[in-house]
């Protein structure tokens, strides 16, 4: 049996320029799989070997769920043509109106919309972490650079000052971030500055210079500002997160102007009648 199969895989792959044809390569009860079915499911350039177990595998499959939907159709019941036909209906609806929004959304969305938007709904943007602004950068143990960053960085942070840290360190630091305005979550800080602590708001309340070293390196951090769980979630954090709300409000509107306007032209043609 194995024989013949290998042989029938073998004469799958060596058949692509012929016509195609309805021979059959696989039954099971009623159900037959089609060399037509087959054809195109090994990638050119595939070794014969792995071509032989791509075929192999994809019969194999087949054959088990024909036998298992056999059985369950002789033992259930329950009618799926509706449901069947909802989820096409579904499917079908969603497609189309996926087109619709790629042609007529509009994803340019203004500094003022965004900001407008915050400012409405700053009661909805409720942290539900720390997060903070901060400078960092990571130095080996021991560069010469380390007492002038220090008092640096311990100091109010321009960005004159950014620009005396980064030529006093520019041959030693092998990580770093001199982005004051972004905010980031605590955690995403502690990836960059192993911070280890079991309250997060008291380390941020009582630390404005962290000063971290191992065996290697030293991590310096400057915190800037923070945040704490429950305050109001900052413009600036929200930024790319309102932009997505106001794209999907725009997508929502354009799909039911387009239902409103299809529910109108259908009217309008007498194709639409509730039956007293």
């Amino acid at each position: 049996m194995r024989l013949l199969l290998l042989i029938l895989i073998a004469s799958l792959l060596t058949t692509a320029c012929r016509q195609h044809d309805a021979e059959i390569v696989a039954r099971a009860y009623d159900h037959y799989l089609y060399r037509s079915d087959i054809e195109g499911l090994v990638a050119p350039g595939t070794s014969p070997e792995d071509s032989t177990a791509i075929v192999s595998n994809y019969i194999n499959q087949w054959i088990q769920q024909q036998v298992v939907l056999e059985k369950a159709q002789k033992n259930i019941s329950t009618n799926f043509d509706k449901e069947l036909q909802n989820y096409k209906n579904s499917l079908i609806t969603h497609e189309y109106e996926q087109l619709i929004v790629e042609q007529l959304l509009d994803t340019n969305v203004s500094e003022k919309e965004i900001s407008d938007y915050y400012e409405a709904n700053a009661q909805n943007f409720v942290l539900r972490s720390n997060i903070l602004r901060c400078i960092y950068l990571k130095l080996p143990v021991g560069a010469p650079c380390i007492a002038q960053v220090k008092r640096l960085m311990n100091g109010t942070v321009t960005d004159e000052t950014i620009v005396e840290i980064q030529k006093a360190a520019a041959a030693y630091m092998s990580d770093y971030s001199f982005d004051r305005d972004n905010w980031i979550p605590f955690y995403s800080f502690q990836t960059k500055v192993p911070v280890d602590t079991y309250n997060e708001t008291l380390y941020l309340r009582q630390n404005k210079l962290v000063e971290i070293s191992d065996d290697e390196n030293l991590y310096l951090a400057r915190i800037l500002e923070f945040k704490t769980v429950d305050e109001t979630s900052p413009l600036e954090f929200e930024h790319q997160n309102i932009k997505e709300i106001i794209l999907n409000h725009r997508k929502i509107d354009i799909i039911k102007n387009m239902q409103r306007d299809l529910l109108r032209e259908a009217n309008a043609k007498g194709k639409i009648e509730i039956m007293s």
